[in-house]
Order: structure tokens, then C-alpha cells, then sequence
């Protein structure tokens, strides 16, 4: 949704919607770069699905998880998606409304805190805005570190229409700044000379 600075590189694993070992994944990557900081934005069923890679006693300071903790899979809960005719039916066999502790607090704290990991969490924005500097901070750190943010699929829904409409809107708003000051007949060559 938005261009990556050059010198930093992105991977995803899509094997089933990204749940597919996407944390062995990033601990594999830091593992080989272990002077790079290697950053891992996750949802929680995905989390937990992989969880048992967290406890490699190898891991290093380079490893940042950001969590996105809503207490069911939101991939299910988008609008676009097939599951979303079945409403809330869906929740107990498809999206997995309430597993893992239900957002619980303290299951991700006590775990990453027992593993030697940095905690940090966040349930508004301004929670998020004063652990963003830590959790984004370009030195190593001590130890590796998990960011927990809760929110809910109905916000994640909002945010990703957002994105997904904001570039769009923002290029109708040019191309018709464009139109109106150039005329239509000259806003129709400039389009003409670009396609070229």
C-alpha cells in the first residue's frame, strides 16, 4: 500500500492468507541477518498458530513483532471476503471468534516476558504513539521485542478501506485539478504524450 524505503527488503508468506509460519519465518531472517532488524506484522491467529518459534533460544535483539491482537481472524470479517455472507455464524468455525485467551491481556505479556522478549502494548492511539519510538527505534536493543496492539476487526475493516481508496481518490482529484486548469483538449494531448 505504499513504497518501502530502498535498503529495506519485504517477504510475506501467503500460503493460506499469511498464516503459514510467518513467525519462523521472520526468526529465520534475523537469524541470517542478525545485524539487520527484522520486523514481523502479524495478526493474532497467525501469532499463535506459530507461536512454539519464539521460544529458539537464538533469537536476537534484531527481532520486533508488532501483534495486531482483535481476538478473531479479521481476514474473515472483511467486507470483501466469501465468509463475510455468513455474518456472525462465521465466527465460531471460520474466523475463530475467542480463541487463544480471547485477548487476554496478559497471555502474550507473560509469554514474551518469559522468554526473554520486551513488552509493549498499546489499545488506543495514543498507547501506540508513545511505544512507537521504542518499537521502531533503528539501534539494536537489549533484548527482542513484542508489540501488542488490541483493536477490533471493525476498525481494521475501516482502516483497509481507507487505504485501499485513499490512492485512488488522490490521483481523481489530480487528474480533475489537471483537467480543470489545462482544458479539456489540451489535458487530453498531456494524457496522450504520457501513454507514450
Amino acid at each position: 500500500m505504499f513504497p518501502l524505503p530502498e535498503g529495506v527488503d519485504s517477504a510475506s508468506n501467503v500460503g493460506c492468507c499469511g498464516i503459514d509460519g510467518c513467525t519462523s519465518t521472520l526468526i529465520g531472517a534475523s537469524l541470517a541477518s542478525p545485524q539487520r532488524i527484522c520486523y514481523l506484522v502479524t495478526g493474532d491467529l497467525a501469532f499463535f498458530y506459530d507461536l512454539n518459534s519464539l521460544g529458539n533460544r537464538h533469537i536476537g535483539p534484531n527481532v520486533r513483532v508488532l501483534l495486531v491482537n482483535n481476538g478473531i481472524g479479521a481476514e474473515f470479517k472483511m467486507r470483501h471476503h466469501l465468509v463475510n455472507q455468513y455474518g456472525d455464524r462465521a465466527d465460531e468455525y471460520m474466523a475463530a471468534r475467542g480463541h487463544f485467551g480471547n485477548k487476554s491481556p496478559n497471555l502474550v505479556k507473560h509469554y514474551a516476558q518469559d522468554l526473554g522478549f520486551e513488552y509493549l502494548t498499546a489499545s488506543n492511539k495514543e498507547e501506540y504513539l508513545a511505544c512507537l519510538e521504542r518499537f521502531a527505534t533503528p539501534e539494536l536493543t537489549d533484548k527482542p521485542m513484542i508489540f501488542e496492539i488490541f483493536t477490533t476487526h471493525q476498525d481494521e475493516n475501516e482502516a483497509l478501506e481507507l487505504m485501499t481508496h485513499f490512492e485512488t481518490d488522490a490521483k481523481h482529484k489530480l487528474l480533475g485539478a489537471l483537467k480543470s486548469a489545462l482544458g479539456e483538449s489540451n489535458f487530453t494531448t498531456l494524457r496522450n504524450i504520457v501513454k507514450k
